[in-house]
């Protein structure tokens, strides 16, 4: 019969062998657990591939201002579709451009009320802003919106009209051809 201290020590020393055995077993000589070279014309592994190139570099490019006139109807302040496609180019600017921004002029003199001219010429420069944040997912801290009234008229043509400017910058391209917005 044996004692309980004979029995743990005998089973340690059954568990001592075991893990022995285990990790003779396990363990393999350095030229077995090198993988055999790639034969020719095999493709090579992720590993084998050289490294990847660095990432791309921002470069900082010098963007000119860019400008457009948007006319509306008298008393209104509803863009045309014909007006839309005055506004697209420097929407577009804007998407590829995110450190660009855009300020929107407003002016009306339908009135004789200066009140209404700055009311409407409000609403004018706002219809714009929404249409470019709107369709083009500009966001709205990159669109300063003023209403201009009957100040500043129109040295030719309608005063019913909104200026659309973002002005000149310099932003962050990864490619230094990407001048006015063209890939």
């Amino acid at each position: 019969m044996l004692t309980l201290s004979a029995y743990i020590r005998e089973k340690c020393l059954h568990i001592i062998l075991l893990s022995g055995l285990l990790i003779m077993a396990g363990c393999a000589t350095q030229e077995e657990a090198e993988p055999p070279p790639a034969a020719a014309g095999t493709p090579a592994t992720v590993e084998e591939v050289a490294e990847p190139p660095p990432p791309p570099k921002a470069i900082l490019t010098e963007i000119p201002e860019v400008s457009e006139t948007v006319f509306f109807d008298t008393g209104s302040f509803e863009i045309s579709q014909r007006e839309q496609l005055k506004i697209d180019p420097i929407a577009v600017r804007l998407r590829q451009h995110p450190d660009s921004n855009v300020i929107i002029i407003g002016h009306s003199s339908e009135s004789d009320n200066e009140e209404d001219n700055m009311a409407l010429s409000y609403e004018r420069a706002f219809s714009v802003a929404i249409y470019i944040a709107s369709v083009f997912g500009i966001a709205e801290e990159r669109i300063q919106v003023v209403a201009q009234g009957n100040g500043d008229p129109a040295t030719s043509g309608s005063n019913s009209r909104v200026e659309v400017i973002s002005p000149e910058t310099v932003v962050r391209t990864l490619n230094a051809s990407d001048e006015d917005g063209k890939f």
